[in-house]
């Protein structure tokens, strides 16, 4: 009997193993995989990847189920910008978004100085993105892309980034096994997809590589470079949290207000968040209630919508404003 369940055991764990190495590898077998796998290095040759860097960069790409998953799966509820806010913006990462001012006070002055942003949405939006640089990822960049790309539901624009992430090892920006980020490709302490690697990434101390992944300088620099770029207005800063009468708060819903001027909206009763007037200027400003009318409220300014550039997210983008206020030196 013990021999039999030796066997038994030793036949189920055999058949496991090659049911998981048949999915992790199911490209191998797929033909039409190989058609598209060919037309794509077709491709890359035209973009002047070299074959050698194609071969060895997709001869051990897998299918992770994982990042299928994660791309199809739907929230199960709309969360409020409350539940965001508690989960992105809190003491901790205020208090270390403080203490890495402190450590990189000089460089991050400088760089924020060059590029004409300033040094609090550098530090929000790293501190946003990756905790400050602990968590960037550990997914293989090539083989993320590669599941996305090959009939996922946003092909094109996925096998664009994995054209792109093909290049940046092709000009050795970053060796191939250390290619690591999110499920959905984007990488380093930045999280610039390979699209925006290639053009906003910078090699600040200029030692060669454009080090989003490890060099602290290089990814302050990246991301105030994608914000110049963008439009950033350094004379500025995003908007800031009011308090709306009761008859404003009533007519108001997120993303439908009009841009008007403070003066505008201080003439309808709008007043700062600790209850004085708004500043009687000219600056535009949308209004933005985020949860509704019995939400907070924010007057926000052209920064805003440069910050939606890096995320979309009306979420993200008051989130990182909060947090540069928050962590102001």
């Amino acid at each position: 009997m013990l021999l039999l369940n030796m066997f038994i055991s030793k036949y189920f764990l055999s058949f496991f193993l090659i049911l998981f190495f048949f999915n992790n590898n199911a490209f191998s077998e797929d033909k039409n995989y190989k058609v598209w796998l060919s037309e794509l290095e077709v491709e890359a040759t035209k973009r002047g990847i070299s074959k050698d860097t194609f071969k060895k960069a997709m001869k051990d790409v897998i299918i992770i189920e994982k990042v299928k998953t994660l791309d199809k799966k739907q929230p199960e509820k709309v969360i409020t910008f409350n539940d965001y806010y508690k989960r992105t913006v809190n003491n901790k990462r205020i208090e270390i978004g403080k203490k890495k001012y402190n450590l990189h006070k000089n460089e991050i002055s400088e760089i924020a100085k060059k590029y004409g942003v300033q040094a609090r949405f550098i530090l929000a939006i790293w501190g946003i993105e990756t905790n400050y640089g602990t968590y960037t990822g550990s997914f293989s960049v090539v083989s993320s892309l590669t599941t996305l790309a090959y009939n996922g539901r946003r092909a094109k624009f996925f096998r664009r980034q994995l054209l792109d992430a093909l290049e940046i090892i092709d000009k050795k920006y970053i060796e191939l096994e250390n290619m690591k980020g999110s499920w959905a490709g984007a990488m380093g302490q930045s999280q610039f997809m390979p699209s925006s690697y290639l053009e906003y990434a910078q090699d600040y101390d200029k030692d060669g590589k454009k080090d989003i992944w490890s060099n602290y300088l290089d990814v302050f620099a990246s991301i105030a470079f994608y914000l110049q770029s963008h439009g950033w207005d350094n004379s500025k800063t995003w908007g800031r949290e009011v308090i709306l009468p009761n008859e404003i708060s009533n007519l108001y819903k997120e993303n439908y207000s009009k841009k008007h001027s403070l003066k505008y909206w201080s003439d309808l009763g709008i007043k700062l968040n600790n209850g004085e007037k708004l500043p009687y200027l000219n600056l535009e400003a949308n209004l933005i209630l985020p949860d509704g009318n019995l939400g907070r409220s924010f007057l926000v300014y052209n920064n805003f919508y440069k910050i939606k550039k890096y995320n979309a997210s009306t979420y993200y983008a008051l989130s990182i404003g909060i947090l540069a206020d928050r962590i102001k030196y």
